[in-house]
Protein backbone atom coordinates (compact mmCIF):
# COMPACT_ATOMS: atom_id res chain seq x y z
CA UNK A 1 0.00 0.00 0.00
CA UNK A 2 1.13 3.57 -0.92
CA UNK A 3 1.11 5.93 1.83
CA UNK A 4 2.38 9.39 2.34
CA UNK A 5 1.23 12.23 4.66
CA UNK A 6 -1.83 14.31 3.44
CA UNK A 7 -1.64 17.63 4.77
CA UNK A 8 -4.59 19.82 4.51
CA UNK A 9 -4.13 23.43 5.33
CA UNK A 10 -7.37 25.19 6.43
CA UNK A 11 -8.26 28.21 7.52
CA UNK A 12 -10.56 29.30 10.31
CA UNK A 13 -13.89 29.04 9.05
CA UNK A 14 -15.08 32.52 10.05
CA UNK A 15 -12.13 33.71 7.30
CA UNK A 16 -12.88 31.88 4.61
CA UNK A 17 -14.18 32.30 1.56
CA UNK A 18 -14.58 35.89 1.58
CA UNK A 19 -14.55 36.20 -2.21
CA UNK A 20 -18.10 35.06 -1.95
CA UNK A 21 -19.00 38.04 0.50
CA UNK A 22 -21.18 39.24 -2.18
CA UNK A 23 -23.71 36.14 -2.17
CA UNK A 24 -23.29 34.45 1.03
CA UNK A 25 -23.69 35.43 4.56
CA UNK A 26 -21.05 34.96 6.82
CA UNK A 27 -22.52 32.05 8.78
CA UNK A 28 -23.14 30.44 5.05
CA UNK A 29 -19.19 30.75 4.17
CA UNK A 30 -18.40 29.63 6.98
CA UNK A 31 -20.72 26.47 6.28
CA UNK A 32 -19.43 25.70 2.85
CA UNK A 33 -15.98 25.55 4.28
CA UNK A 34 -16.79 23.41 7.21
CA UNK A 35 -19.13 20.72 4.70
CA UNK A 36 -16.36 21.15 1.79
CA UNK A 37 -13.42 20.22 4.41
CA UNK A 38 -15.81 17.21 5.44
CA UNK A 39 -15.97 16.13 1.59
CA UNK A 40 -12.32 16.16 1.39
CA UNK A 41 -11.29 14.26 4.69
CA UNK A 42 -14.12 11.48 3.84
CA UNK A 43 -12.18 10.88 0.63
CA UNK A 44 -8.80 11.29 2.27
CA UNK A 45 -9.86 8.72 4.93
CA UNK A 46 -10.99 6.10 2.17
CA UNK A 47 -7.34 6.43 0.73
CA UNK A 48 -4.58 6.57 3.16
CA UNK A 49 -5.32 5.82 7.18
CA UNK A 50 -6.69 9.05 9.26
CA UNK A 51 -3.55 8.50 11.20
CA UNK A 52 -1.52 9.81 7.88
CA UNK A 53 -3.40 12.55 7.33
CA UNK A 54 -2.51 16.00 9.01
CA UNK A 55 -4.85 19.15 9.29
CA UNK A 56 -3.00 22.15 10.32
CA UNK A 57 -5.05 25.03 11.48
CA UNK A 58 -5.89 27.86 13.96
CA UNK A 59 -9.18 27.22 14.22
CA UNK A 60 -11.09 25.43 16.72
CA UNK A 61 -13.75 23.76 14.50
CA UNK A 62 -11.45 22.76 12.09
CA UNK A 63 -9.49 20.91 14.96
CA UNK A 64 -12.63 19.46 16.05
CA UNK A 65 -13.43 17.98 13.22
CA UNK A 66 -10.24 16.76 12.07
CA UNK A 67 -9.79 15.16 15.09
CA UNK A 68 -13.21 13.58 14.93
CA UNK A 69 -11.89 11.93 12.19
CA UNK A 70 -9.05 10.59 13.44
CA UNK A 71 -6.40 13.03 12.18
CA UNK A 72 -3.59 14.28 13.30
CA UNK A 73 -4.06 17.82 14.17
CA UNK A 74 -1.39 20.46 13.44
CA UNK A 75 -1.87 23.86 15.33
CA UNK A 76 -1.03 27.02 12.92
CA UNK A 77 0.06 30.46 14.25
CA UNK A 78 -3.40 32.76 13.59
CA UNK A 79 -0.91 35.20 11.59
CA UNK A 80 0.79 32.11 9.38
CA UNK A 81 0.12 32.67 5.75
CA UNK A 82 -0.73 28.93 3.23
CA UNK A 83 2.93 28.84 3.02
CA UNK A 84 4.41 29.31 5.92
CA UNK A 85 1.32 26.70 6.87
CA UNK A 86 2.54 24.79 4.51
CA UNK A 87 6.34 24.37 5.39
CA UNK A 88 5.02 24.08 9.29
CA UNK A 89 4.07 20.44 7.92
CA UNK A 90 6.15 19.33 5.92
CA UNK A 91 9.13 20.03 8.91
CA UNK A 92 7.05 17.59 10.96
CA UNK A 93 6.88 15.50 8.44
CA UNK A 94 10.72 15.16 7.98
CA UNK A 95 10.93 14.71 11.87
CA UNK A 96 8.52 11.70 11.16
CA UNK A 97 11.10 10.58 8.64
CA UNK A 98 8.37 10.49 6.07
CA UNK A 99 9.78 9.65 1.90
CA UNK A 100 7.30 11.93 1.07
CA UNK A 101 4.46 14.05 1.66
CA UNK A 102 1.54 14.87 -0.52
CA UNK A 103 -0.58 18.70 0.37
CA UNK A 104 -4.85 19.33 -0.74
CA UNK A 105 -6.58 22.33 -0.01
CA UNK A 106 -9.86 22.07 2.18
CA UNK A 107 -11.91 23.58 -0.68
CA UNK A 108 -11.88 20.93 -3.85
CA UNK A 109 -15.09 19.08 -2.56
CA UNK A 110 -15.62 16.79 -5.90
CA UNK A 111 -11.98 15.08 -5.60
CA UNK A 112 -12.58 11.26 -5.79
CA UNK A 113 -10.63 8.47 -4.32
CA UNK A 114 -9.56 7.20 -7.73
CA UNK A 115 -8.23 10.69 -8.42
CA UNK A 116 -5.96 10.88 -4.93
CA UNK A 117 -4.96 7.17 -5.71
CA UNK A 118 -3.76 8.31 -9.02
CA UNK A 119 -1.80 11.36 -7.25
CA UNK A 120 -0.26 9.37 -4.48
CA UNK A 121 1.00 6.30 -7.23
CA UNK A 122 2.51 9.45 -9.44
CA UNK A 123 4.59 10.53 -6.88
CA UNK A 124 5.56 7.06 -5.84
CA UNK A 125 6.72 6.20 -9.67
CA UNK A 126 6.90 8.72 -11.64
CA UNK A 127 8.69 11.96 -10.06
CA UNK A 128 10.25 13.89 -7.05
CA UNK A 129 7.20 16.16 -7.50
CA UNK A 130 3.45 15.94 -8.88
CA UNK A 131 1.29 18.99 -9.27
CA UNK A 132 -2.79 19.37 -10.42
CA UNK A 133 -3.40 23.21 -11.39
CA UNK A 134 -6.39 25.16 -10.43
CA UNK A 135 -8.93 25.65 -13.74
CA UNK A 136 -9.93 28.85 -12.71
CA UNK A 137 -7.11 31.49 -11.46
CA UNK A 138 -3.60 29.77 -12.36
CA UNK A 139 -3.00 28.43 -8.81
CA UNK A 140 -2.08 25.02 -7.84
CA UNK A 141 -4.34 22.50 -5.95
CA UNK A 142 -2.19 19.53 -5.34
CA UNK A 143 1.11 19.69 -4.68
CA UNK A 144 3.59 16.45 -3.72
CA UNK A 145 7.06 16.41 -3.33
CA UNK A 146 9.34 13.11 -2.79
CA UNK A 147 11.08 14.17 -0.81
CA UNK A 148 9.71 16.45 1.68
CA UNK A 149 11.93 19.36 0.75
CA UNK A 150 11.87 18.88 -2.98
CA UNK A 151 11.08 21.94 -3.54
CA UNK A 152 9.28 24.95 -1.22
CA UNK A 153 5.44 25.97 -1.52
CA UNK A 154 4.76 29.48 -3.56
CA UNK A 155 0.99 29.59 -3.14
CA UNK A 156 -0.43 32.71 -4.62
CA UNK A 157 -1.10 34.19 -8.05
CA UNK A 158 0.33 31.80 -10.55
CA UNK A 159 1.61 29.53 -8.14
CA UNK A 160 1.22 26.43 -10.84
CA UNK A 161 3.76 28.36 -12.96
CA UNK A 162 5.97 29.00 -10.38
CA UNK A 163 6.16 25.42 -8.72
CA UNK A 164 6.03 23.74 -12.22
CA UNK A 165 9.86 25.89 -12.59
CA UNK A 166 11.01 25.20 -9.07
CA UNK A 167 11.38 21.53 -10.64
CA UNK A 168 12.14 22.52 -13.43
CA UNK A 169 15.20 24.30 -12.47
CA UNK A 170 16.36 21.67 -9.59
CA UNK A 171 15.88 19.21 -12.44
CA UNK A 172 13.48 17.38 -10.78
CA UNK A 173 11.39 14.94 -12.35
CA UNK A 174 7.43 16.65 -12.46
CA UNK A 175 3.97 14.78 -13.10
CA UNK A 176 1.26 17.15 -13.56
CA UNK A 177 -2.07 14.92 -13.14
CA UNK A 178 -4.67 17.37 -15.45
CA UNK A 179 -8.04 16.39 -13.13
CA UNK A 180 -11.42 18.35 -13.62
CA UNK A 181 -11.89 17.10 -10.30
CA UNK A 182 -8.91 18.28 -8.00
CA UNK A 183 -8.80 21.60 -10.71
CA UNK A 184 -12.22 22.66 -9.78
CA UNK A 185 -11.99 24.62 -6.20
CA UNK A 186 -14.48 27.03 -5.17
CA UNK A 187 -12.74 30.33 -4.27
CA UNK A 188 -15.10 32.54 -6.55
CA UNK A 189 -18.92 33.39 -7.19
CA UNK A 190 -18.00 31.66 -10.87
CA UNK A 191 -16.68 28.56 -9.86
CA UNK A 192 -19.78 27.98 -7.67
CA UNK A 193 -21.78 28.25 -10.01
CA UNK A 194 -19.76 25.96 -12.28
CA UNK A 195 -19.53 23.78 -9.36
CA UNK A 196 -23.83 24.36 -9.20
CA UNK A 197 -23.96 23.59 -12.77
CA UNK A 198 -22.71 20.08 -12.36
CA UNK A 199 -25.24 18.36 -9.95
CA UNK A 200 -22.86 16.56 -7.46
CA UNK A 201 -23.46 13.85 -5.23
CA UNK A 202 -20.99 15.63 -2.19
CA UNK A 203 -22.65 16.95 0.80
CA UNK A 204 -21.23 20.38 -0.56
CA UNK A 205 -23.80 20.19 -3.13
CA UNK A 206 -26.47 19.38 -0.81
CA UNK A 207 -25.49 22.32 1.37
CA UNK A 208 -26.12 24.98 -1.24
CA UNK A 209 -29.11 23.84 -2.90
CA UNK A 210 -30.36 23.42 0.86
CA UNK A 211 -29.87 27.64 1.13
CA UNK A 212 -33.17 27.92 -0.96
CA UNK A 213 -31.56 30.28 -4.18
CA UNK A 214 -30.89 29.92 -7.20
CA UNK A 215 -26.83 30.57 -6.79
CA UNK A 216 -25.43 29.21 -10.40
CA UNK A 217 -28.12 31.81 -11.67
CA UNK A 218 -27.21 34.61 -9.65
CA UNK A 219 -23.16 34.39 -9.68
CA UNK A 220 -23.45 33.47 -13.39
CA UNK A 221 -20.86 35.94 -15.41
CA UNK A 222 -18.87 33.35 -17.49
CA UNK A 223 -21.15 31.54 -20.38
CA UNK A 224 -20.91 27.90 -19.62
CA UNK A 225 -19.70 27.42 -23.17
CA UNK A 226 -16.63 29.65 -22.27
CA UNK A 227 -16.24 27.83 -19.05
CA UNK A 228 -16.26 24.17 -20.79
CA UNK A 229 -13.56 25.49 -23.68
CA UNK A 230 -11.15 26.96 -20.99
CA UNK A 231 -11.47 23.23 -18.98
CA UNK A 232 -11.11 21.67 -22.02
CA UNK A 233 -7.99 23.62 -22.97
CA UNK A 234 -6.32 22.99 -19.28
CA UNK A 235 -7.15 19.71 -18.89
CA UNK A 236 -5.20 18.65 -22.52
CA UNK A 237 -2.59 20.07 -21.34
CA UNK A 238 -2.76 24.02 -23.09
CA UNK A 239 -1.73 25.33 -19.83
CA UNK A 240 1.98 24.35 -20.95
CA UNK A 241 4.35 25.50 -23.66
CA UNK A 242 5.58 22.95 -25.55
CA UNK A 243 9.13 22.80 -24.22
CA UNK A 244 7.61 22.20 -20.54
CA UNK A 245 5.52 19.38 -22.29
CA UNK A 246 8.08 17.62 -23.51
CA UNK A 247 10.34 17.98 -20.28
CA UNK A 248 7.04 16.56 -17.51
CA UNK A 249 6.86 12.89 -17.56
Amino acid sequence: MISFPVIIPVKTFDLAKQRLSGILQPPERAALARTMLIDVLNVVASVVLPSNVIVITSGPEASGIAKSAGTLVLQEAASSDLNSAIEAATRHVMVQNAGGFLMLPADVPEITIAVLHQALVALDQNGSVVLAPAISDGGTNLLACRPPHAIRPEFGAASFTKHLAAAERLGLACHVLNSPELGRDIDSPEDLARFLDRRTSTSTDRLLRDLGRDLGVATRRVPPGLATAYETQLLSGGNLSEERREYIR
